[in-house]
């Protein structure tokens, strides 16, 4: 199945569908966190060898505590377990194991109930500290895999990540499950396939990230390497699926040991997907030159940290338990670093998905965490006496978190906006100090040109036209940087006829009207529409964020008071003019009236003399 033809819907189904699979595995899997605390943590204390012909494990070595060892198991006899999973998942000492024990040519079918695990016991906080950052990631990977495959599912090389991180979910759950038929046929017939997808997708997204370079795959020899790279890849799970199911000949399994071909594989994932981005990387610039060492560091860390512990084993090395924490810690703040990086550096144009309301969300969400953690914290390490004080006590402190979460929120608001949206942040308050100095610009015609070089800056536009009203001809075009933008908009067009319906932004989307661009604005003065401003498409292709509609919105109507002002008092002007002219052809006509008749005067005296 090929998902980057798959139709946007058909996508956007099997995304959520595979997403609600893996959360409820996931969920399921929470549900027995107590098998991770020293209550009911468990363990058969047996040391098994490699498998014998007939999937048999011997035993290596054996506790004198082990429940095997109270039925008569010792070193040297074999052991089938009636599920697969059983031999590789945390078992709790609440549930009971079927397997068969091989002992001096003899079977026999024994149920064990596990004792308490040592690890658990003597490093409590280490196994649960585990654990839980094994469940962060996948609950991490499941919202990255959400986020970017629904917002970018017209994307073919972003619904590739989005499987990778889809596929990495199960790898971190699997060993959490219960027993059980289901919970096996999970681990024998998903869990390799998914391997084989991560692996897939993880190496073809290096290759082809970003969508704005020439990809790598385009070449003949890459694309040799990546075919027999996949054909690896999938005989690899196809081997680890057989295994799994325990009918793997013999043959195949002394040639190559499945962990020997996950090393191999692992190596090989590594090796060409940083091979692709360093490549990338090296050949770019800029912002693109930032979002791959982003994306080198964050994914090439993930890979390392899952590969370390199948090289480690590889060569006999003995893994501290501690050394789960470290390998879960580094996949953890690689998918946080890959978080921030989406948030911060616009690694992944994820439009409205990711906006303030968001992170502020997320932040929020986080900050009552670490109250009410601190609010059980203080209950459980502080006691009072008597139910009125402990009563009063818990009011004071409730009453002081409610105070604080206000005043720290709002602080939290102020340095989101500073550090995962500092562009817009930036972009808004240079748009906000324009408008703040417009009123002082008195030339109407650098007031247009000004207007249009911000709100340009500031949204990322191809273009956009101003245009005022003209009682003879409509909206007259007055300053345009969008090309094909009309000389002139008919008053009854029908996105003018829904401004004055709505007296707001009016979307072009639906193309009804004519009209080239996005968006139009109006300029409203009196509840009147003296004019619009018509918005190109934005040069990355989305769309105006709710926030960006807003300011725009407001710079738009006070271009049109500014416009208005500057027309009055062009007006004004003109008027005081006329009048002063008027003024002065008064007194010429009163002047010349009065030398007239003085002149009318004197000449009737005159003939009247002569007379």
């Amino acid at each position: 199945m090929n998902i980057k033809n798959l139709s946007s819907t058909s996508w956007k189904v099997l995304l959520i569908s595979l997403s609600l699979v893996y959360l409820s595995f996931s969920i399921w899997a929470t549900t027995y966190w107590e098998r991770i605390t020293p209550a009911k943590a468990g363990t058969l204390a047996i040391e098994f060898g490699e498998p014998d012909l007939d999937y048999r494990l011997p035993i290596v070595a054996i506790s004198a505590d082990s429940p095997l060892a109270t039925v008569g198991g010792k070193v040297g006899d074999k052991v089938f377990f009636d599920h697969y999973i059983d031999a590789k998942r945390q078992l709790g000492s609440d549930e009971v194991i079927g397997l068969t024990l091989f002992s001096n040519a003899q079977s026999r079918h024994v149920a064990l109930t596990p004792i308490a695990s040592a690890d658990f016991t003597h490093n409590p906080i280490a196994a649960r500290a585990d654990a839980l950052m094994a469940w962060a990631c996948n609950y991490a990977a499941l919202l990255i895999a959400l986020l970017i495959g629904l917002r970018r599912a017209d994307n073919g090389t972003m619904r590739v990540f989005a499987f990778m991180m889809l596929s990495f979910s199960p790898q971190t759950f699997a060993w959490y499950l219960p027993g059980g038929a289901l919970p096996n046929s999970f681990m024998q017939l998903i869990l390799p396939l998914n391997y084989a997808a991560y692996y897939i997708s993880l190496v073809y997204f290096a290759f082809t990230f970003p969508d704005d370079r020439p990809a790598l795959l385009r070449l003949p020899s890459v694309r040799q390497v990546f075919r027999l790279f996949t054909i690896v890849v999938l005989v690899y799970s196809a081997w680890f699926m057989a295994d799994a199911l325990r009918v793997l000949p013999w043959a195949a399994r002394q040639w190559i040991s499945i962990t020997a071909f996950k090393m191999i594989v692992q190596t090989m994932t590594v090796s060409l997907s940083l091979l692709a981005i360093w490549y990338s990387w090296r050949n770019s610039i800029g912002v693109i030159r930032q979002k791959l060492a982003w994306i080198g560091v964050c994914m090439g860390g993930v890979v390392l940290a899952l590969s370390s512990a199948t090289i480690a084993t590889m060569f006999g090395a003995l893994l501290d338990p501690r050394f789960g924490i470290v390998q879960d810690t580094i996949t953890f703040l690689c998918y946080v670093g890959l978080a921030y990086a989406i948030l911060r550096h616009r690694l992944f144009d994820l439009g409205f998905a990711v906006n303030r309301a968001l992170v502020v969300t997320i932040i929020s969400a986080m900050l009552l965490v670490v109250f009410g953690v601190t609010e059980w914290g203080v209950d459980k390490l502080l006691h009072f006496e008597g139910r009125e004080k402990n009563v009063i006590f818990d009011a004071v402190v409730a009453l002081g978190i409610i105070l604080c979460f206000h005043r720290i929120q709002h602080w939290v608001s102020h340095q989101v906006n500073h550090v995962f949206f500092h562009h817009w942040y930036k972009a808004a308050e240079q748009l906000r100090g324009f408008l703040q100095k417009a009123e002082h610009i008195s030339d109407a015609s650098v007031l247009k040109t000004r207007y249009c070089r911000e709100v340009n800056d500031y949204a990322g536009l191809t273009g956009l036209a101003i245009y005022v009203l003209d009682e003879n001809s409509g909206y007259a075009l007055q300053h345009s940087t969008l090309s094909n933008a009309p000389t002139t908009i008919d008053q009854n067009n029908d996105t003018v006829v829904d401004m004055r319906h709505t007296l707001s932004m009016v979307d072009l989307a639906s193309g009804q009207s004519g009209l080239p661009g996005e968006q139009v604005f109006p300029m409203i003065v009196r509840g009147q529409i003296i004019g619009l401003v018509l918005l190109g498409q934005k040069l990355s292709g989305g769309k105006c964020r709710p926030d960006e509609i807003e300011l725009l919105t407001l710079a738009t109507h006070q271009l049109g008071l500014q416009l208005e002002s500057l027309r009055v008092e062009h007006l004004e002007r003109h008027s005081a003019a006329l009048e002063t002219t008027l003024k002065f052809e008064r007194e010429t006509h009163e002047r010349e009236t009065t030398l007239l008749r003085q002149i009318i005067g004197d000449a009737l005296e005159g003939k009247a003399a002569v007379l």
